[in-house]
């Protein structure tokens, strides 16, 4: 077991996220909590991707879990938030000491309001987001330009098994290798019109990215292996569009990425 291998007398903490951004592995959380808690480490866990509406880590043994609420939460790419959720004595230590000397700053009143009202509506977007991620993985997974779909929905997905465990659903995120490398994936990225090329996620709107040409363009090769980034890697946020609106931009974009 490589976690239990990595464990020292002076590990306080696992963290990790899952799925994970962006190669889409599932973790998990229950083996992650057991080794470590053998460690007596705590453990947090990331759940951006998961929502607490797919995946409910503290119910699987996670002691935090934190999330990016400028993601799906707010679910409009409108505001900059963040939360973490843990045990009550732990999070007022957060408040009166980590939050201002760790950030600086707290969520003003109208961003508050923004988030709770997109909260309002979670669960229907992601129903929507995860159908339509699901419709669009299956189609993209046979076009000749795209080598790889990870989409913990397709029984391809090495870890499909355990996402039907441990997800209520499989998420609004796939990512794709494409055939022809980092030239495919700049036409691929130049070539979508319903889709929109930005790096953040969980957007009412689709959101493509192409790693190797924009979050990870400065890294060496050896870097963006280290992080599991080839180049031909491409990344899309499902948003709430009509599917096969989408479905007809992506596949005509794959089209088009070919030499």
């Amino acid at each position: 077991d490589a976690l239990a291998d990595a464990m020292t007398p002076n590990t306080r903490f696992v963290f990790f996220e899952t799925p994970t951004n962006p190669n889409m592995r599932v973790i998990d959380i229950r083996k992650v909590c057991e080794t470590a808690h053998a460690h007596n480490a705590r453990v947090i866990v990331d759940n951006t991707y998961g929502t607490p509406y797919l995946q409910r880590p503290l119910e699987c043994g996670a002691d935090f879990v934190i999330h990016s609420m400028t993601k799906y939460l707010s679910g409009h790419g409108d505001l900059i938030a963040g939360a973490i959720i843990g045990p009550v004595d732990d999070m007022a230590t957060v408040r009166s000491v980590g939050l201002k000397d760790m950030t600086g700053a707290v969520l003003s009143a109208f961003d508050s309001f923004l988030l709770l009202r997109g909260i309002k509506t979670l669960e229907l977007r992601m129903e929507r987001h995860c159908e339509s991620a699901l419709t669009l993985a299956r189609e993209i997974e046979s076009h000749p330009q795209v080598e790889t779909v990870y989409y913990p929905g397709l029984p391809s997905h090495p870890q499909y098994a355990l996402a039907c465990k441990q997800m209520k659903a499989f998420g609004g995120m796939i990512a794709l290798e494409l055939r022809g490398g980092y030239e495919a994936g700049v036409r691929f990225m130049d070539a979508v019109q319903v889709a929109q090329r930005a790096v953040s996620l969980g957007d009412a709107e689709t959101l493509v990215q192409h790693p190797a040409s924009m979050t990870h363009n400065n890294y060496t090769e050896e870097e963006r292996q280290a992080h599991g980034i080839s180049l031909g890697l491409a990344r899309i946020s499902v948003g709430l569009e009509n599917v096969e609106d989408l479905s007809a931009d992506i596949l005509k974009a794959l089209d088009q990425s070919a030499a």
